[in-house]
């Protein structure tokens, strides 16, 4: 799946770190990247979720990855760029906003 690919660059990741991302092994990942092996739907739709992209994006059939047309929004932001694990970012992300303010207050008591 060369979209899969693609996204997987853009956000400079490993195909090893995407494994871990996606619960599979990295066979499995490398298997579905080249087109070997058809990814089942529901991992599909988990790496749509975490690349924040369509299905028909993913699959190739259309060119409109439902990104913002003036550019990346705060949610584009790739782990790699804020300098931590690609997973617990992916979990990070995942928080509601009362969540991830109660985290950040967390955080802070614990590293001052």
């Amino acid at each position: 799946m060369n979209r899969l690919k693609e996204l997987r660059e853009f956000h400079a990741l490993t195909q090893e770190q995407c494994a871990k991302i996606g619960y599979i092994s990295k066979k499995t990942y490398e298997r579905y990247e080249s087109g070997e092996r058809v990814m089942p739907l529901d991992t599909a739709i988990f790496f749509a979720k975490f690349y924040k992209v369509s299905l028909d994006y993913l699959s190739g059939l259309t060119d409109d990855s439902g990104a913002p047309p003036n550019g990346r929004s705060p949610e584009t932001i790739t782990a790699s760029e804020i300098g931590i694990d690609p997973q617990l970012y992916f979990e990070l992300r995942r928080f509601s906003e009362k969540q991830q303010r109660a985290f950040a207050a967390f955080l802070k008591t614990i590293t001052k």
